[in-house]
């Protein structure tokens, strides 16, 4: 009979055992659905007015300006004259943070080879150059996602720096007279950044 009663005690022990495991599992193995909804930021960065995705040739909207001066007319590019051309970056259709990187160079149909960048600044935030060193080829910035649009001034000079030009004196001068082009070809780069 004492046998009885622990074997009846020991299949209600394991009953008992069964069902706190089983209910122990059951908050492990429970499962539940559900769904997140999200923006999704789209790239939609414009250049001088024109969608850098739809247009990837801006040529047509890059006024290059050299200001007049006592020893230059309007306009004209001479050796160590000091031109610009605004680049317009308009973010407002994105909300996102992004890094550009503008070089500058001379393409191989520009007779003039010595254009090169000088330095930049930002019209009505920074008026003062920054003038790039030897070392530098590249403009490297970046937007905050809370800006909306930003100019940023190119400032291009004609190297005349005897130590460094390609062209000498009378090589510039033969261009002039067989009416030569000077040519400066822009490329800008643009990258999300991330965290």
């Amino acid at each position: 009979m004492k046998k009885k009663v622990v074997l009846i005690f020991a299949f209600v022990w394991l009953i008992i055992s069964l069902l706190i495991i089983r209910t122990t599992y059951a908050k492990y193995l429970s499962s539940i659905d559900s769904n997140a909804n999200f923006a999704i930021d789209g790239w939609k960065i414009l250049l001088n007015n024109q969608d850098i995705i739809q247009n990837s040739d801006f040529s047509q909207t890059l006024e290059l300006t050299f200001p007049e001066n006592e020893y230059y007319d309007q306009n004209y590019i001479v050796p160590g004259a000091l031109g610009y051309f605004d680049l317009v970056i308009d973010s407002s259709n994105i909300s996102l943070a992004f890094k550009y990187t503008i070089t500058v160079s001379n393409p191989e149909q520009s007779d003039i080879v010595d254009v090169k960048v000088a330095g930049y600044s930002y019209p009505g935030v920074q008026d003062n150059i920054t003038y790039l060193t030897s070392s530098q080829t590249s403009i490297i910035g970046s937007s905050a996602s809370s800006v909306n649009s930003s100019t940023i001034r190119v400032y291009v000079t004609w190297n005349d720096d005897v130590s460094t030009e390609s062209l000498n004196d009378i090589q510039d001068t033969l261009v002039a007279i067989n009416n030569g082009k000077a040519i400066i070809e822009a490329n800008i780069v643009f990258e999300q950044l991330t965290a």
